[in-house]
């Protein structure tokens, strides 16, 4: 029988995740990943209400034979991946803002962190600061429209390229040599980024280090069982072609993508 992890985000962001993971692992691995995008964003919900959706994908992927659950989301990490560990008796393996690699890859110590407004202000974010980059001057900002526009699945357009020119803007003015994507939806237009940072500035983003970090926890798979890998993707949105969009902007081989209700 193949083991199986479980992984959700606010929405598609944590299909890069999922690509990470999937790179990282041995095939003999089943994921299910819920994209709740009927109900992003998450970064401007209470915590109340961002419990509540977190209780119920959890509650969805146990029921699907899931052994650890990747909470594929920042905003939901920072605010209630506590919550989940204490009331669920599963592994939970949260994503952060990758703060602790970029202090260390700055030279000028002059980083930016863009992320959700949830993220930027929850106590988790302040103390990694305080922890890993107290050295740092940090320049923060709140990555308005960036959701909702990759949401669509359309990542070639003049919206999403002004937006991801307006937010460096704002980072190249405050001569940064590292920038921080802190919400897994961002990677999906990281060369955009790329594009517009000055050069010589460097991106970082948690992806990897997640998946290793899954990899550590889950423990050694058994690659001799002849089972191969699948992958099943569920949405709380019946749009599921902007989905599909972005599964094949990732190279995803998934078995099947449904809308479900939860």
């Amino acid at each position: 029988m193949a083991r199986t992890i479980g992984i959700f985000d606010s929405g598609v962001g944590g299909l890069t995740i999922l690509s990470s993971i999937v790179n990282e692992m041995s095939d003999s691995v089943e994921y299910h990943y819920v994209a709740d995008s009927l109900h992003a964003p998450y970064g401007s919900k209470s915590i109340e209400e961002l419990l509540e959706r977190s209780r119920r994908i959890t509650e969805f992927l146990i029921s699907k034979g899931s052994e650890l659950i990747v909470v594929a989301c920042n905003t939901a990490t920072t605010q209630v991946i506590s919550s989940l560990r204490a009331e669920f008796n599963i592994p939970f393996v949260g994503i952060e803002p990758a703060v602790k690699p970029a202090a260390q890859l700055s030279v000028s110590k002059r980083i930016g962190v863009i992320a959700t407004a949830n993220t930027l202000k929850s106590g988790l974010f302040k103390q990694t600061l305080e922890v890993y980059a107290s050295g740092c001057k940090t320049f923060t900002r709140i990555g308005e429209g960036l959701v909702e526009a990759i949401e669509t699945g359309e990542l070639v357009s003049i919206e999403l390229n002004d937006l991801v020119r307006d937010h460096v803007t704002y980072f190249n003015s405050n001569e940064i040599d590292v920038l921080v994507l802190g919400c897994t939806h961002y990677s999906f237009v990281s060369q955009l980024f790329e594009k517009y940072l000055d050069q010589g500035t460097s991106l970082v983003t948690s992806n990897e280090a997640v998946a290793r970090r899954v990899q550590s926890v889950f423990g050694t798979l058994d690659s001799q069982s002849g089972l191969v890998r699948s992958i099943h993707i569920y949405s709380t949105s019946e749009k599921l072609l902007s989905l599909k969009k972005l599964i094949a902007a990732e190279n995803l081989q998934v078995d099947q993508v449904l809308q479900v209700q939860i």
